[in-house]
């Protein structure tokens, strides 16, 4: 069985310390959704950790903010989730009727050594609380 790494919020485990991640997949996400929600500055051993998906919310849902997030999703995943190869990032927003301040946020990566390809989806609108635990 392969060893990963705990999972977060820490648990106290039954069979280790920690409660561990169960797949690779539910931990590349986890690492996935860390990055993303990761304002630059926060992290404080690396201060250019991190995409920073709230100040993108803050700003007009148009093309050239996505395209903006979209090239720092890019950015920040090749240095900090090299080990993963991405195949498509897409960043879109939901239907203005509905809520035109929503940004859906699609990885497709695969883990080397692995065909198959995994999919990360995230949404975040203003009225989430993205980042408060």
């Amino acid at each position: 069985m392969a060893i990963y790494g705990p999972r977060w919020p820490l648990k106290i485990g039954n069979e280790d310390t920690y409660e561990l991640y169960s797949t690779l997949k539910d931990q590349i996400n986890f690492y996935l959704k860390n990055l993303i929600l990761t304002s630059p500055g926060e992290n404080i051993s690396d201060p250019n950790y991190g995409v920073g998906l709230r100040r993108f919310l803050f700003e007009m849902n148009n093309e050239d903010t996505r395209e903006e997030l979209l090239s720092v999703l890019y950015q920040q995943i090749d240095i900090y989730l090299s080990d993963i190869n991405v195949s498509d990032i897409s960043v879109d927003a939901t239907d203005e009727q509905i809520d035109a301040n929503t940004l859906q946020i699609s990885i497709v990566y695969s883990i080397p050594n692995q065909i198959q390809k995994e999919v990360f989806n995230m949404n975040a609108s203003q009225t989430d609380n993205i980042g408060f635990y």
